[in-house]
């Protein structure tokens, strides 16, 4: 779908008088040529760019033809020579800039020169000899080899021929078997009569083989052969009739190219690199003619065919043709025509440049720089097709995107031209901008009307004029890029020839006769004074655009209604002096729009340049873009990983900066295409862009981006169909038409519901409906810059009655409208809602069941699509309505074995055993307890029963709340069953509740409630020995579970027996209540005897405590220093090994060993090690792991997480022994112990003055770079990232820092 379109033009003169061949240096393009003096005495190399006169040879033979002199001329930039090859077989060097000679002859062959060609990296010459042999050289002119090229053989890498795929053992369809007899007779083969006789020799594009076409004498014609770079024949063609001289062999190697006459038919054939044919393709010439030369250009892209021809006067013209191939269908995509009585004299590539193309003339020199266009129409309009034309010679193909997909090299529409297209332009404001005008080769331009488009079937476009632009100065310049700007004028480049080669715009006007006929009034011409390499017509904000080769933008300010000198209505326009903007590179492809977060008034212009740069006036977005185009809403593009990406166009330049497409795996704005895909529209106002692969086949994609952007739109305008109906095209959540807008939706619900009117539209988006905001979780709107959308700004809606609030709304609607058309829509409503309304469904149906019978049989299948057929038996079971049940079960196709039995059963019960019954049957167990209390006493054993069975103990106390008996009954089962559950303190209350005292006492006495149980013995009138048993037990109970000061009360308060309550506060270490019970009771003999030697046993427990954790602190963190200083070491290390970066990463396999960077005091948080560590390990192997890691091996992996995990609970244990130091502190100055308290007050002073020093060096957190999901919204990918994050949050858990409790326990008195 791209054509070649012209971008800049640069002209000079030439000598009239020189040969086919010029030499260009690409490091300062300077160009040279051969020329005769202006007596023909001498042959002169001249340098063009300024006429110097670089080396003078004699013409000794006068001849005047320097074809005849001359065979071939070599520019070496190596040596910055240039090398001249003489039919008389004299080799010539010109060293360029050098101190020494400046001509030197080389040397010369005795048999003279045909044909002189450099391979690719100028390190070999072959040299083809007036013996018809090849002569292969060094670039030092040392001879490798020389060989006949006429010989038999046909080459050493021709496959051997053993019958298998024999012509005679293949299919031959309609001719039959007796076309496996045919023979091709090649005895009637000839030469062709424009065959110059001369050999040819060819390079592939690697230098590895060249191939040489030449006349061979024995066969009488003309053969094709190759070989390799060591000059070993390898193939030879098949013969071919009137094969010609023409040969190039393409670039990338696959395809050696020439050209074959035929009677009817002049055709451009192409050879495998092992001679047999491979396809080809007829020119489309009318007139006498023949092929001069062909060539490749240096990507393989364009195949460019010199042409001479014999006009119907005689008259000899020329003309060179540039051809490309895509989808195996040869398009013309330019034809370069000289000026009147100017003749092409030679061309030739660039060898860097791939669409640069010189050429010179009998008068002069021509550069010529081709991009690849796309020649679509930009008008933002519903009544626009979306034409995209396509240049094929002299036929302009058409085909409008809006409305069909035509894949090249067909198409829909096509226009016929009197020579060959070069630029197509449309008129953007007629007939929604579909009318064209076309730039011929002859410089002619044609207008076609497309009115037929808006038409259905759409009608191919009609002519309505056809004229050339009359030029006053008669300097023969050359238009191209036109723009059609209105329907009265046309802007184009024209080029000249002149000193600076500047371009001038030229304005075309036009007029209209009465039939629509336009006809071309005259023109101006305004000098740029600069060389313009784009212009570009904004057809919205009608603004003409100027990009000079500098990368330079200019606007061009139009000023209309105004008149020329002559009074012919007219345009005036002004350039700007100053560049609107300057692009960071030179951009082959330029646009512009507006662009604002608020209001899009920011102008700004777009530009791509060949290196892939997508820059937005000076700023650069993107450094892989392949193409781009601008919609209605975004700026579209393409980028080298295989994504199109999607800038709203509603941002401001510096949020295009900073745009990030990537934070959400379901983000609208990136999208994955087939490799190499590039843009070639996006339809205006509609949803689906359309890409074509390399291969050339078009592809059409309904990106979510512009999907969800026409459905915000709908949303906003209230459009509820078209909304709809493009979320269910595209299948976009149906969610979305509730949660864009909520209150506006509930508003307008009505509304919704008479635009999408259908049953089945709203039964699908009833059904779609979920607690879900798909606004914030699958279509998230686009975030542009640091600030989201103000809509996003907004508190989070609460979806979580989301549906049940979307179906009552509806439904509300619907049965107000007419409830038996929306009945299945009512239904889907009930049955939709969190939980399902099935009994509100059922009771509908049981009314609509006695009013319309078949239209309720219908309902309950429509239901019984929609929810489980034995779910909705149940449900209609446990209404208690059988007919209902019946008709649910008969449209269920149930078997009546199933349910008839059991509908009999239940119906001989009395009324509540009945429903009884069936709520135990449906496992609603409270409901079923609660009907068996309602069937009377009788029933009431069988509801103990029945509680106990499902443990129904909460609903049988409400139910038997207002029965005393029934109730103490409940709550004496309901304690024994919480006695069962060892929950002995609720029973005791339940025990108490049903009035069992006993029972309560026993259950307190097990819950250690020594309070509660105390008071329920003098309840109970227990004696003072009973009394006296119960606290000793209550005692020995409390003091097993290490609860000593409550255990010593109770004794103290029932027992009076103080020594046995000081005993068990010293095993709980209260020191101080002892003393105080001691001296209480007048007992100070228990502390000589009991308290003493506990608080000295304490100090001795304690300090040993103490130094053992200053012991383990002492050894453990030299350790852990240890560790980290070798880590720090193996860092650097690493980051000394990975100083040079890896290149060609893709050459390593999946399974390529690599060294291992990994020590013992290092783990692997990649990517590989995480996935191992999901892959399921045994449980064995799982406590394995604990156990190592527990251990903490010295030497391991695990050793640096089992220290930081051992010194974090020793600072637990510090912080814990702060309270008892203080506690044993107090007690020993208490007791004269002073000597002890000081010791062990200085060795925990020193412990903790030792944690504090080394808190902060133990626990540091190292820097974990963080991992940003990126890519391609790959959600797998995604999930391992986020796998990766964590377990480096894990990982940082082990480095935070344990707090140190502020507790004042050091005394000052000692």
């Amino acid at each position: 779908m791209k054509s070649l379109n012209l971008l800049l033009q640069k002209i000079s003169s030439c000598p009239s008088k020189i040969g086919k061949t010029f030499l260009l240096n690409h490091e300062d393009e300077t160009i040279y040529l051969l020329q005769f003096s202006s007596s023909l005495t001498h042959i002169e190399l001249v340098k063009h760019n300024d006429s110097e006169i670089i080396a003078m040879w004699p013409n000794k033979e006068d001849i005047t033809d320097l074809d005849s002199i001359i065979c071939g001329m070599h520019f070496s930039v190596y040596d910055q020579s240039i090398y001249i090859a003489f039919y008389n077989g004299d080799i010539v060097t010109v060293h360029l800039g050098s101190s020494e000679e400046q001509v030197e002859v080389v040397g010369s062959i005795e048999s003279k020169i045909q044909c002189m060609e450099w391979s690719p990296d100028d390190e070999l010459i072959i040299f083809v000899t007036g013996n018809d042999t090849i002569l292969i050289m060094t670039k030092d002119f040392d001879v490798i080899t020389e060989f006949p090229i006429n010989v038999e053989e046909t080459g050493e890498a021709v496959s051997v021929n053993v019958g298998w795929g024999k012509k005679e053992t293949q299919f031959h369809g309609s001719a039959g078997k007796s076309a496996a007899q045919n023979r091709v007779d090649i005895s009637g083969f000839t030469m062709s009569q424009d065959d110059d006789l001369k050999p040819r020799v060819s390079w592939i594009g690697d230098g590895s083989m060249f191939s040489c076409s030449i006349i061979d004498p024995n066969k009488g014609l003309r053969v094709i052969r190759v070989y390799n770079r060591e000059g070993v024949l390898q193939y030879t063609s098949e013969p071919v009739d009137k094969l010609e001289h023409v040969l190039s062999w393409r670039p990338s190697g696959n395809l050696i190219t020439s050209s074959q006459r035929l009677p009817d038919k002049h055709e451009i054939i192409f050879f495998e690199k092992n001679g047999l044919r491979h396809g080809e393709f007829s020119l489309r010439e009318t007139l006498t003619h023949k092929i001069i030369e062909i060539l490749w250009n240096c990507d393989s892209t364009v195949l460019a065919v010199w042409i001479e021809r014999i006009t119907p006067d005689n008259k000899r013209s020329t003309c060179v043709q540039l051809w490309y191939m895509n989808n195996y269908h040869w398009y013309l995509k330019q034809e370069i025509q000289c000026q009147s009585g100017d003749i092409v004299t030679s061309v030739a590539w660039d060898i860097e440049k791939a669409l640069r193309l010189h050429y010179t003339t009998t008068n002069n020199y021509y550069c010529l720089d081709f991009c690849w266009d796309v020649f679509t129409a930009n008008t933002i309009s519903d009544k626009n097709v979306a034409p995209v034309a396509v240049i094929d010679g002299s036929s302009v193909n058409l085909t409008p995107f809006r409305v069909m997909n035509v894949p090249p090299p067909m198409f829909a529409f096509s226009v016929q031209l009197s020579s060959p297209a070069s630029c197509v332009s449309f008129l953007p404001n007629k007939n929604g901008g579909n009318n064209f005008a076309v730039l011929e080769a002859n410089q002619q331009i044609t207008l076609f009307e497309w009115s037929g488009a808006l038409e259905r079937p759409i009608k191919v476009p009609t002519c309505i004029g056809s004229f050339r632009v009359k030029d006053s100065n008669n300097d023969q310049g050359t238009l191209r890029q036109i723009i059609w700007f209105n329907q009265s004028i046309i802007y184009c480049l024209y080029s000249t020839k002149g000193e600076n080669n500047y371009d001038n715009l030229v304005a075309i006007f036009l007029t209209y006769d009465e039939d629509g006929k336009a006809k071309y009034i005259s023109n101006e011409k305004h000098n740029l004074c600069q060389s313009i390499l784009r212009l570009y017509f904004n057809p919205h904000k009608e603004e003409l655009w100027l990009e000079n080769t500098l990368g330079q933008v200019f606007k061009v300010e139009v000023y209309t209604d105004k008149f020329i000198d002559d009074n012919d209505p007219g345009e005036k326009l002004k350039i700007q002096n100053d560049p609107f903007t300057r692009f960071p590179e030179v951009c082959n492809w330029i646009s512009s729009t507006e662009i604002g977060r608020d209001e899009r008034n920011e102008t700004v212009i777009i530009g791509l340049s060949e290196n892939n740069k997508l820059n937005v006036n000076d700023t650069q977005i993107s450094m892989e873009c392949t193409s781009f185009f601008i919609h209605n809403d975004f700026l579209i593009f393409t980028i080298l990983n295989n994504n199109v990406k999607f800038l709203p166009l509603q941002a401001n330049l510096s949020d295009w900066e900073n745009f990030n497409n990537e934070s959400h795996p379901y983000h609208e704005t990136i999208r994955k295409v087939e490799r190499g895909s590039k843009i070639i529209c996006a339809v205006y106002s509609d949803v689906f862009l359309v890409i074509q692969m390399p291969r050339g086949n078009l592809e059409t994609l309904h990106p979510r981006a512009l999907v969800l952007t026409s459905v915000r739109e709908s949303l906003n305008r209230l459009d509820y169909l078209s909304a709809y109906m493009a979320c269910r095209k595209h299948r976009i959540d149906l969610n979305i038409l509730y949660d864009h807008e909520p209150k506006l939706f509930l508003k307008n619900v009505e509304l919704f519901v008479n635009q999408v009117e259908k049953v089945d539209y709203l039964n699908l988006f009833l059904s779609s409906l979920r607690n879900e905001d798909v606004t914030k979780t699958m279509y998230p709107k686009i975030i542009i810059g640091s600030k989201s959308n103000p809509s996003d700004n907004t508190e989070l809606q609460d979806v979580s009655n989301k549906v049940n609030i979307i179906c009552d709304a509806v439904r509300g609607i619907l049965e107000s409208k007419d409830s038996k058309k929306y009945l299945q829509s009512v239904i889907t409503a009930y049955i939709k809602k969190s939980p399902p309304e099935l009994e509100s469904a059922l009771n509908f149906l049981a009314k609509l069941k006695d009013q319309n019978l078949n239209l309720a049989e219908d309902a309950v299948k429509y239901a019984i699509f929609l929810v489980d057929a034995d779910k909705l038996f149940d449900v209609a079971l446990g209404m208690y309505d059988f007919s209902l049940v019946l008709l649910v079960a008969q449209q269920s196709q149930k078997d009546p074995r199933e349910y008839l039995s059991f509908l009999a059963e239940l119906e001989n019960y009395p009324k509540y055993y009945q429903r009884f019954k069936i709520d135990d049957h449906l496992n609603r167990y409270e409901k079923a307890l609660y009907n068996l209390s309602l069937a009377g006493e009788n029933y009431f054993e069988q509801c103990l029963k029945y509680l106990q069975e499902h443990q129904l103990y909460k609903s049988a106390i409400n139910i038997f709340a207002n029965d005393n008996e029934k109730y103490k009954r409940v709550m004496e089962i309901y304690g024994n069953y919480l006695s069962e559950k060892s929950n002995f303190e609720e029973a005791g209350l339940a025990y108490i509740l049903a009035g069992n005292k006993l029972n309560a006492l026993e259950a307190y006495k097990n819950s250690e409630a020594w309070r509660e149980a105390l008071t329920i013995a003098h309840e109970l009138k227990y004696s003072s020995d009973d009394l006296f048993l119960l606290s000793k037990e209550l005692s020995e109970r409390l003091a097993d579970k290490r609860q000593y000061q409550e255990a010593a009360q109770i004794l103290l308060d029932y027992t009076k027996q103080p020594e046995d309550a000081v005993v068990l506060l010293n095993k709980g270490h209260h020191w101080k209540e002892a003393i105080r019970i001691s001296y209480m009771y007048d007992r100070a003999d228990l502390i000589e005897t009991n308290v003493k030697p506990s608080v000295l046993e304490g100090y001795n427990n304690l300090l040993q405590d103490i130094n053992s954790m200053l012991d383990q602190l002492n050894l453990q963190t030299s350790r852990l220093q240890e560790i980290l200083l070798n880590k720090a070491k193996q860092r650097d290390l690493e980051q000394f090994d990975n100083d040079e970066p890896i290149e060609n990463i893709d050459v390593f396999s999946d399974t390529s060993s690599m060294a291992s960077t990994f020590t013992r005091y290092t783990k692997s948080n990649t990517q590989l090690s995480i996935q191992s560590t999901k892959s399921g390990k045994s449980a064995k192997s799982r406590r394995r792991t604990e156990r190592k890691k527990a251990r903490g091996k010295k030497g391991s992996i695990y050793e640096e997480e089992y220290l930081y995990d051992s010194l974090r609970r020793l600072i637990e244990r510090f912080n814990d022994a702060k309270v008892e130091i203080a506690n044993l502190l107090s007690c020993l100055t208490t007791l004269r112990y002073l000597k002890n308290a000081q010791q062990i007050q200085n060795v925990f002073e020193n412990l903790e003055e030792k944690i504090k020093n080394n808190i902060d060096k133990i626990f540091v957190t190292p820097s974990i770079p963080t991992t940003n999901i990126t890519s391609t919204p790959n959600i797998n990918n995604n999930s391992e990232v986020l796998v990766n994050q964590q377990n480096n949050m894990l990982n940082l858990a082990i480095y935070e820092k344990p707090k140190l409790n502020q507790i004042n326990w050091k005394l000052q008195i000692i």
